[in-house]
């Protein structure tokens, strides 16, 4: 299995350095696209975006989960644009709906 880098050429520039597949994208418009060759291929344990697209790709995750698909692994990280904390806050949302109160954190 392998890692996937998807992004801008500035984001996925990095991991292609460490040996990612990177995989360009030109803008937003381009992103599902590519994620639905990515996990259709079925060549990827981990795809790599930055933490801007958390909400982009909600729907399409959840979609995974549902399934019961546990692979690929989506991972956050931030980039140059300095948007964090969206995964975070994500998943402080899924535990207070699964315990049933709100996280204080």
């Amino acid at each position: 299995m392998r890692i996937a880098a998807v992004g801008d050429s500035i984001f996925t520039s990095g991991f292609a350095l460490i040996g990612a597949e990177s995989f360009e994208i030109k803008n937003e418009g381009e992103l599902n696209q590519i994620l639905k060759k990515i996990i259709e291929s079925n060549n990827y344990a981990v795809i790599i975006l930055p933490e801007r697209f958390v909400e982009k790709t909600r729907e399409l995750r959840f979609k995974l989960i549902k399934e019961g698909q546990i692979a690929p692994i989506f991972a956050f990280i931030p980039d140059y644009t300095k948007i964090k904390g969206k995964r975070i806050e994500e998943l402080k949302k899924s535990i207070s709906l699964a315990v049933g109160a709100e996280l204080k954190l």
